[in-house]
């Protein structure tokens, strides 16, 4: 049997067909915002995914719950987007990743979001961009270790090369 409805059935009338817009390029980013959300199975535009971006910078940081609701709602359309409608013209590439030397000696992988990148790896555009920016601060960062303290002139690493050998037979004898 069951219980009875709380609320009756709708009339046998036909739902009204929602009102498409002509061109999404015609809206504003506070529609473009609605219309992203409302329609979760859309790929995201260029301009939809600029105008969600904006509108999330915008209640962040936001104190009621409406706000953070907000943000979230963004945010999880966002996430569920691909890498091409985030990314367009994004290409796959290859490059080889080296390990970066540590101011302690110990040689690390590059590692974004704790996934680490060494030797041959085929990864996107914006993600290459990423680890050679990285690659190339260590390698900024280890040079100027070297030259500490002495302007323009270089220092010598004592744990490499024949400075290491000399102190070793020095320690022997």
């Amino acid at each position: 049997m069951g219980r009875p409805r709380k609320y009756p059935l709708a009339a046998a009338t036909e739902p009204e067909p929602e009102e498409e817009p002509e061109s999404l390029e015609e809206l504003e980013p506070e529609e473009l915002v609605e219309y992203a959300l409302d329609h979760p199975r859309e790929k995201l535009t260029p301009p939809m995914v600029t105008a969600l971006n904006e509108a999330w910078r915008d209640v962040a940081a936001a104190d009621d719950d409406q706000g953070k609701a907000r943000a979230r709602q963004i945010a999880a359309r966002l996430r569920r987007a691909s890498h091409g409608e985030l990314h367009p013209n994004c290409d796959r590439v290859r490059l080889n990743v080296p390990l970066l030397k540590q101011p302690d000696g110990r040689m690390k992988p590059v590692q974004i979001n704790r996934t680490q990148f060494v030797g041959d790896v085929e990864v996107w555009s914006c993600t290459a961009r990423q680890i050679l920016e990285l690659v190339h601060h260590a390698k900024q960062v280890e040079a100027a270790r070297m030259t500490e303290g002495i302007p323009g002139g270089q220092t010598v690493d004592v744990d490499t090369g024949q400075i290491l050998e000399r102190a070793a037979a020095i320690q022997r004898a």
